[in-house]
Formats: structure tokens, sequence, C-alpha cells
């Protein structure tokens, strides 16, 4: 696991992009302390609300988006799994 922080983080906000070997790439936020995970970048930059709208959420929406191109999301989705083995069961009494 490789951590990259945002340049301009601080003790009361910080965010940092994990790049995983197994699992998807995410991105950790802690804001008015409280610390979350997501996977999509526009999410971790909401995480700041309405100061989003600062100089400091515009930078950090440019390089959330910059992480997320350079290294992308490697993962596999699965939400298009056609498989209904686990449907077609019946009960044994």
């Amino acid at each position: 696991m490789k951590i990259i922080p945002f340049e301009l983080n601080d003790k009361d906000f910080s965010v940092e992009y994990f790049r995983t070997r197994e699992g998807p790439n995410w991105f950790r936020c802690f804001y008015k302390n409280a610390s979350t995970g997501f996977v999509d970048p526009l999410d971790a930059w909401r995480t700041l609300g309405i100061a989003r709208f600062t100089d400091t959420g515009k930078k950090l929406k440019q390089w959330c988006l910059q992480m997320d191109q350079q290294y992308g999301r490697d993962y596999i989705d699965n939400s298009t799994d056609t498989n209904d083995t686990f449907f077609d069961t019946k009960m044994i009494t």
C-alpha cells in the first residue's frame, strides 16, 4: 500500500490517496474530527461541504481528479454479475 498525501494538509484537515494491491484505490478524508473513506474522487471533495468553493477546495478537487485519472480505479465491478446460483435454491424441510 502506498499513501499519497494532499500537499495542503494541516492538523484539522487532511486528505490522502491510498494505492492498494487488493481492492480499490481510495481517499481517506479527515475533516471536522471525522475520518471517512471514499472511492469516488468527487465524494472526497464533497467532504468539505460549503468550504469546497474556497481556493483549497478547488485545488483539492483538481488533485482528487488527477489521482483518479493517473492511478485509476483498479477493481472489478461485480454489479453486472448475472449469476443466479443462490436465487434458484429451494428450502429443504
